[in-house]
């Protein structure tokens, strides 16, 4: 397009969790095609500090709850500041409640709306009728995401696929320097949690939710550990479960060796100290993780929860089973870590792929999105339908 084409990036998150990443990873991308990003957040948030860090353009609104007219005037007043003869501006919700902020602060206005949908939960009616059907654009992360999507009523025409990706910029070591990472990363974490650095380390990035199903990799971690006594397990993240699975470690005897490390801000450190990652989700929009997890050169064993099949080929970069089964997960487990060079395959097999979850491929993808959407609002002038 001839005119530069403007977006507001919305997340409420209050946490720097996945899809956070997520919006950092394409707004870096999207400046470089010469797209004017801006990243809408809450201040002081993780994802606040992050953007700041990285020199990004910011309005943060108060997000007080979902339909919040306060933080939609406030954008409404951006959107009006802006020059009269430029394109339709973009408003870009990565999250369901930043869906809504954008609905009620475009209301009347010229203004295209493009939705992002990471979970694989079935929207309700008005979500789905109005924060959905009712965007211009509509982004899922998998095709199961997108089919729950055509399940809720929203359009097929409005919904395009575009996976969420990694910045392959932004790992924590230099090329060729790999090695060295993980030899130092795996010694800190060794003295850190006072676990012997020879043994064999599994583990986990995820919020502990219910649909992460944290309890699943505890009971199948209880299996693993009668066959495997000398396994540890390092699971990094917090929420709600985080209790309630300590509790079920105590219960189950393996506390010392399941251990949970709390929210890291260096993810990649405990990544690359592992042997092999496991993702335990009953339900999973993509599973972003996984591909950081294949950039750190780890075999994968997962559920086949959502659209965690359309990152991990059974067999091929990792091993899948079925949600809530912890016995499969556990023999999956057992599996890679009797068998080197099944390790060593996987491990591969997987980093060859990452590639295929790139940012720049994330952001062209998605800028396609866009152009596509605002030709669609000139043509047929309807900022409300």
């Amino acid at each position: 397009m001839k005119n530069r084409l403007t977006v507001f990036h919305l997340d409420d998150g209050r946490e720097l969790r996945g899809g956070q990443r997520q919006v950092l990873y394409l707004v870096k991308e999207l400046n470089r095609l010469g797209l004017d990003n801006t990243v809408v957040c809450r201040r002081g948030s993780p994802l606040h500090a992050a953007a700041l860090r990285k020199g990004f353009k910011i309005l943060t609104l108060p997000y007080y709850f979902e339909w919040d007219p306060v933080s939609s005037l406030l954008l409404r007043r951006a959107l009006r500041s802006l020059p009269q003869e430029s394109l339709p501006p973009i408003l870009h919700a990565h999250t369901s409640h930043a869906a809504a902020i954008s609905w009620l602060a475009s209301a009347g206005l010229d203004c295209v709306r493009v939705a992002h949908r990471r979970v694989d939960f079935v929207p309700g009616s008005l979500t789905a009728r109005l924060k959905y059907g009712k965007a211009h654009s509509v982004i899922a992360i998998s095709c199961a995401v997108r089919e729950i999507l055509l399940r809720a009523g929203v359009p097929a025409e409005k919904v395009s696929v575009v996976n969420s990706a990694i910045d392959l910029d932004d790992t924590s070591w230099k090329p060729g320097m790999f090695g060295t990472y993980r030899t130092n990363a795996r010694a800190e974490l060794a003295a850190e949690f006072a676990i012997p650095k020879n043994a064999f380390w599994a583990g986990s990035l995820i919020a502990l939710v219910p649909h992460k199903d944290p309890e699943n990799m505890a009971r199948a971690a209880a299996r693993v550990l009668k066959a495997a006594p000398n396994t540890y397990f390092l699971v990094a993240g917090k929420g709600p479960l985080a209790e309630r699975t300590a509790r079920l470690a105590k219960m189950l005897k393996i506390q010392d060796h399941f251990l949970l490390v709390g929210y890291r801000e260096d993810p990649y450190k405990v990544l690359a100290a592992l042997d092999m990652f496991v993702l335990s989700s009953a339900g999973e929009g993509m599973g972003s993780v996984l591909v950081e997890a294949m950039n750190a050169s780890l075999p994968i064993v997962a559920t086949t929860a959502g659209g965690i099949t359309e990152v991990i080929e059974d067999g091929a970069n990792g091993l899948t089973v079925p949600p809530r089964d912890p016995a499969a997960l556990a023999a999956a487990q057992l599996r890679v870590l009797g068998d080197k060079a099944l390790r060593e395959r996987l491990a591969a097999e997987g980093h060859r792929r990452r590639e295929d979850f790139s940012s720049p491929r994330m952001a062209a993808l998605t800028l396609k999105c866009y152009e596509r959407a605002v030709e669609g609002l000139k043509r047929h002038a309807h900022p409300l339908q």
